[in-house]
C-alpha cells in the first residue's frame, strides 16, 4: 500500500508491542512505499520490532500474490474511512484471513470472511491478532466464509449490478421527465 499516515501501519506496529507484552511475537511483512517510509521504518526500531517487522518495498502482480500466500493474515489497519477496500479481497483471494479497521467500505469489503475493530483502535486490533494467531475454529470460519465472499464479488456480478441501476436510474430519470 501507500506509506501515508491514513493507513495506520503505526497502530499495527503497536498492536505488536501489545502482543509481545502477552507473549506473542509474531512476523510483519510491510508491502509497499511512500512518504512516511523512513517514519515507520524509525518507529519499528523505536518500539525494538526490527527483529519482527520487514519492509519489502512495492510488489505488484504475480510477485504480490506470491508475497500474500505465504502469509496467514493480512492486515488493512486504515485510520481513516476506506471507500471499498479491493485489498481486503484480494488476500482472501490468496487465502489470508483479513483483519481490517471497520470504517467506510472496508468493513463491507471483508464481510464475515474476516475481524473488523474500530478504527485506531489498537487494543481491539491487538485482540483481532491474537485470535487470528491462535483460534483456529475463527480461522477456519473465516476461511471457508471467504469463498461465497468472493463469489459475491465477482467483477462480471458486480458489473451487472451497476448495470441494473444505471437502467434503474435511467427510467427513474424517464418517468421524472414525463411528469
Amino acid at each position: 500500500g501507500r506509506f501515508v499516515s491514513d493507513k495506520g501501519l503505526p497502530d499495527l506496529l503497536q498492536a505488536l508491542v501489545l502482543l509481545r507484552q502477552s507473549g506473542t511475537r509474531p512476523g510483519l511483512t510491510v508491502i509497499g512505499a511512500g512518504p512516511e517510509e523512513s517514519a515507520w521504518r524509525q518507529l519499528s526500531q523505536d518500539l525494538d520490532l526490527e527483529s519482527q517487522v520487514q519492509f519489502l518495498g512495492v510488489r505488484r502482480d504475480a510477485e504480490l500474490a506470491a508475497e500474500l500466500n505465504r502469509h496467514r493474515v493480512l492486515v488493512v489497519p486504515s485510520r481513516w474511512n476506506e471507500t471499498f477496500g479491493i485489498v481486503a479481497l484480494e488476500g482472501m483471494a490468496c487465502g489470508c484471513l483479513v483483519i481490517g479497521s471497520e470504517g467506510g467500505g472496508l468493513k463491507e469489503a471483508i464481510g464475515s470472511a474476516g475481524m473488523t475493530y474500530p478504527n485506531g483502535d489498537v487494543a481491539a486490533l491487538a485482540n483481532c491478532l491474537l485470535r487470528a494467531l491462535t483460534d483456529d475454529e475463527i480461522v477456519q470460519h473465516c476461511l471457508r466464509a471467504s469463498a461465497e465472499h468472493l463469489a459475491r464479488h465477482n467483477p462480471t456480478l458486480i458489473a451487472v449490478r451497476y448495470l441494473d441501476e444505471f437502467q434503474r436510474m435511467k427510467k427513474e430519470v424517464s418517468h421524472v421527465r414525463a411528469c
